[in-house]
């Protein structure tokens, strides 16, 4: 099967990582998310470069075209993990494999490529990086769980004019939640 599906309604999210692992190439690449890669690589080099000025403005400059190229990959990557898995059952388990599996595999690659490429001021670049990942891919499944920032075939458009609402609403969630106690 070489074109991407629809995750099967009450799939588990064992079945849908093992998905993932036999077809890479489907689910990753065909699969990669444009979208979740543009508002990333927005956010991530402005972070890297704000974060390593302070070794001057090449080096920042370095770590931001470090991070843009990363994240580019990395993001859309992420959020095709995010897209497939996004319907799977045990809600709270597919919870903890984005807010914190997706982040942790994103940091562990991300460290990696910024000690090759000599970032200095790593570390400070990478907290922000973890907290910004795990918030950025709780807001993917958030968002593609309601039908926008979905990439392919599944795709409905118009999420442009959607995501402020959406944002919003991802926001106030916990609130909403706390309230209704």
């Amino acid at each position: 099967m070489s074109a991407r599906q629809e995750p099967a309604v009450g799939e588990t999210l064992g079945a849908a990582l093992r998905d993932i692992v036999r077809r890479p190439v489907t689910n990753l690449l065909t699969g990669w998310n444009w979208k979740a890669a543009l508002i990333s690589v927005c956010i991530r080099a402005t972070v890297f470069f704000a974060t390593n000025l302070r070794a001057g403005h090449a080096s920042a400059l370095r770590a931001s075209l470090v991070e843009a190229g990363f994240a580019i990959v990395a993001a859309g990557v992420l959020a095709a993990i995010t897209q497939r898995i996004r319907h799977a059952q045990p809600v709270w388990a597919t919870g903890i494999a984005v807010w914190l599996g997706v982040p942790a595999l994103l940091l562990t690659v991300q460290s990696t490529v910024h000690h090759l490429a000599g970032t200095p001021h790593m570390k400070t670049g990478l907290i922000a990086s973890f907290v910004m990942a795990a918030f950025g891919s709780g807001f993917n499944w958030y968002a593609q769980r309601r039908g926008l920032l979905i990439t392919g075939a599944e795709s409905a458009g118009g999420d442009w004019k959607l995501l402020p609402r959406v944002v919003l609403d991802f926001v106030l969630a916990g609130p909403r939640a706390l309230l209704k106690q």
